[in-house]
């Protein structure tokens, strides 16, 4: 109980409204009652040396400004007699090309109506060559009746060449086999060789057969056979000679159809 009437005894920490009032009043009536305290004047002695250079520091910058400002004036008067210069020199350049430009007007002038002259006579020569072109036309016209004709005999020319072609391929297709047949006839020929060699020894055999029943040869079975033998022998020959005279036939036959086709064929 005693410690929680401690606690009650403890002032507040926000002052109240009464304390901060006396407060102000007693702060307004310390500042109102402050004096200034007085204080001696002492007169003190003050340099001019520190206005003297300032004066002289002055002098000289105004000397260093009109000098500055002279030697720009320089630069601007030279500036100046340059763009003297340099505008005489325009007007000049400007006097020749207005020289050069009236020569050039004049020379242009004479090239344009050179130019008017030239277009003159091409006009003139359009004129002249569309009357040729006319003319031109109506004979290509001609020419082009000329050459449907010429078209036509071309055809009939291309068609004949074209047929002639064709049978100049089929007497080469029968030239061929004439040829290969030719060559079967060449052996053939070599063959018939062959069989006249062996006639000219059936002759001798046979000569040999007369000879021997001449001197009465009693082996009649050798004879016998011999002529059995002779007999073949002949008729493989004949058979033989047979067959190359139908082949002389055909081969014949084929010539004569060339050449009757090669005669139609020129006609």
């Amino acid at each position: 109980m005693r410690d929680s009437d401690d606690l009650n005894d403890i002032p507040p920490i926000v002052p109240s409204r009464d304390d901060v009032t006396t407060h102000q009043q007693s702060r307004l009536g310390q500042s109102r009652e402050i004096v200034r305290p007085a204080y001696a004047v002492e007169k003190r002695k003050v340099s001019t040396w520190p206005v003297r250079i300032m004066l002289a520091l002055l002098t000289l910058a105004f000397i260093g400004a009109a000098a500055g400002a002279n030697y720009f004036y320089e630069q601007y008067q030279n500036a100046m007699q340059q763009a003297d210069l340099r505008l005489s020199d325009l007007e000049r350049r400007l006097a020749l090309v207005g020289e050069e430009s009236e020569d050039t007007v004049l020379n242009i002038q004479e090239t344009l109506d050179f130019h008017f002259s030239e277009i003159d006579k091409l006009w003139a020569a359009r004129n002249a060559l569309r009357s040729e072109a006319t003319d031109i036309r109506s004979e290509l016209a001609k020419l082009a009746l000329v050459n449907e004709g010429q078209d036509e005999t071309v055809a009939a020319l291309t068609t004949q060449l074209e047929t002639a072609r064709g049978r100049v391929g089929a007497n080469e297709t029968r030239v061929n086999t004439l040829s290969s047949e030719l060559d079967g006839l060449s052996s053939q020929m070599a063959d018939i060789d062959a069989s006249m060699d062996a006639l000219a020894a059936l002759r001798n055999e046979l000569q040999a057969v007369q000879n021997s029943l001449n001197s009465g040869d009693s082996t009649l079975l050798g004879v016998a056979g011999r002529v059995d033998y002779l007999e073949e022998s002949m008729e493989s020959v004949n058979a033989h000679r047979l067959q190359i005279n139908e082949t002389l036939f055909r081969l014949q036959e084929r010539i004569d159809a060339m050449q009757r086709q090669q005669g139609s064929g020129n006609l």
